[in-house]
């Protein structure tokens, strides 16, 4: 976001951030997420002068297992000229990580702070040399020194082909960077790279600690324009992140016939060799091979008011023993209608099941469909409204983690889910609206015998109601406070809550209230 956006500002710069959530049991071929994760960050650029800049950031992650990790970081930069430019930064990190604590590893608890300063010579638009020096200045526990020093380059080799480099020296060992791009034309690109970071393995970005040493990673692809409606896709990445190393290769071909027509298929392979030691067994977890295929097809048309998108994927692992092998398929499709103007007519399904060699007690089923309409007149946008109904058929693996209950535990679901959300102009700078949810629904507890389940299902419901009032503080700048109410028929359970937030915007984006249960893994959405 643009400072430009606050008019008593009057200053150039700008202000950005993020907020990623990953729930155990998210998979992918380089990553196992074991514990609830999430990490957020901001991040600001002021300049200061015509030559002088400053820039501010701040991220932090936690887990459910009570890693943390925080870092803040300042930096000043000075343009001398058109070719001399020099940085001078501090950053201040927090590092705890109760697994690496309980096994004995140093360097894992504690605070820490650094000075660096960086020095860039840019000879032309094709060449730029640096080289920096970065030094621990206090340390509190037994976090490791950052002591750090290196030189590095980029290089344009010629019309088509660039280069890059970087290797430094330091107390928590050598690091690397080299990289090679090739443009043979403005829509083909083809590019090779290695990096070896230092300090990703306390980084916290990895669901499970390093055992073993870091070699890096090597990642290698290429982007082709086959013609004026087929492009085409390619990449391979080698991570040998300690004793659990992972190869994937990955193609895909994107196809447009015309404006309308979007369709799309990939397939991925991967191996993962693991000799971590499973802490349940004693015994090293079993390596295992993935291999998934997808298919996408997309339709859009402006002057019909229509877009709709559908997109499958199969995903197979196989492992010698089993203990690692499933089939999972993956189905999401989603359609908008415009109506007339006034409003819009929108539906969505989205299905995972997942199979195992063990039959239904690691099964997994997981199915949710809505149907809404939102009202949203172009000729007066004094009142938006928006209904929906959703269905959801939750029936996890009797070894699959529930997002709520952070374990084992949570209950199978079925529930039909409604609600309305309406927001009414009351004047230029204030919108006040309301919302309510509605579940029927019914919910079933898992069994430890091998069955699907245990006991008949049992009725579920809740309502949730909302009063908001929104304040349009700037263009792009809203400030929204919230009372809500939540009940519990079945329980005879009433709940309060208050909610205020202030949100840089770029664009209209849908509001989002999410309610949990306490112990169970069912949720009420009004969007």
């Amino acid at each position: 976001m643009a400072f430009k956006d606050f008019r008593w500002l009057g200053t150039a710069g700008r202000l950005g951030g993020y907020y990623e959530q990953k729930e155990a049991g998210f998979s992918s071929v380089t990553e196992q997420v074991d514990a609830d994760e999430r990490s957020w960050g901001v991040e600001t650029e002021i300049p200061l002068s015509a030559n002088m800049n400053l820039k501010l950031s701040y991220d932090d992650y936690q887990n459910e297992e009570g890693r943390e990790r925080s870092d803040a970081e300042l930096e000043v930069s000075y343009a001398f000229d058109a070719y001399w430019k020099a940085a001078f930064g501090i950053a201040y990190s927090k590092l705890h990580s109760p697994a690496a604590i309980a096994s004995g590893k140093s360097g894992y608890d504690g605070t820490r702070l650094d000075a660096g300063l960086r020095v860039d010579y840019r000879q032309n638009d094709d060449y730029l040399y640096y080289g920096f020096v970065q030094g621990t200045v206090d340390r509190k526990g037994n976090i490791a020194k950052n002591d750090r020093y290196g030189v590095g380059a980029e290089v344009r080799l010629s019309e088509k082909l660039g280069a890059e480099g970087e290797v430094s020296w330091g107390k928590s060992g050598i690091g690397g960077l080299a990289a090679l791009t090739y443009d043979p034309t403005p829509e083909d690109h083809y590019y090779i790279g290695y990096r070896l970071d230092p300090d990703r393995a306390t980084d916290g970005s990895y669901g499970y600690d390093l055992q073993g040493r870091d070699h890096g990673a090597v990642v290698a692809g290429v982007k082709k324009r086959m013609s004026d409606v087929i492009s085409a896709y390619s990449e391979a990445d080698f991570d040998l992140f300690g004793r659990r190393n992972s190869l994937a290769q990955r193609y895909g071909v994107i196809y447009t016939p015309d404006v309308a027509w979007t369709f799309d298929g990939g397939i991925e392979a991967g191996n993962i060799e693991d000799e971590r030691i499973n802490p349940a067994t004693g015994s090293p977890y079993a390596d295992f091979e993935r291999y998934a295929g997808s298919l996408g097809v997309g339709f859009k048309d402006e002057e019909m008011g229509v877009s709709a998108r559908v997109r499958g994927e199969a995903r197979f692992e196989r492992s010698d023993d089993e203990t690692r092998t499933r089939n999972t398929y993956v189905m999401s499709a989603g359609a908008t209608m415009d109506h007339d103007g006034y409003g819009r007519v929108l539906g969505s399904v989205d299905a995972v099941i997942s199979q195992t060699p063990f039959g239904t007690y690691y099964n997994g089923d997981y199915i949710e469909g809505s149907l809404g309409y939102a009202y949203r007149p172009v000729d007066n946008d004094l009142l938006n409204a928006l209904l929906r109904y959703t269905y959801l058929y939750n029936l996890p693996g009797n070894d699959q983690i529930s997002s709520m209950s952070r374990s084992t535990n949570g209950p199978l679901q079925r529930s039909h889910i409604v609600s309305a959300d309406l927001t009414y102009d009351l004047l230029p700078w204030l919108s006040i609206g309301g919302k309510y949810g509605m579940r029927l629904g019914e919910i079933r507890a898992r069994s430890r015998d091998g069955s699907k389940s245990m006991g008949s299902w049992e009725k579920s419901s809740a309502h949730l109601g909302i009063l908001r009032a929104d304040l349009h503080v700037v263009k792009n700048w809203d400030a929204m406070i919230e009372g809500r109410a939540f009940y519990l028929p079945e329980i005879e359970s009433m709940d309060y809550g208050a909610l205020a937030a202030s949100t840089g915007m770029l664009a209209t984006t849908s509001r989002s209230v999410r309610v949990t249960i306490s112990g169970a893994s069912q949720t009420i959405s009004v969007i």
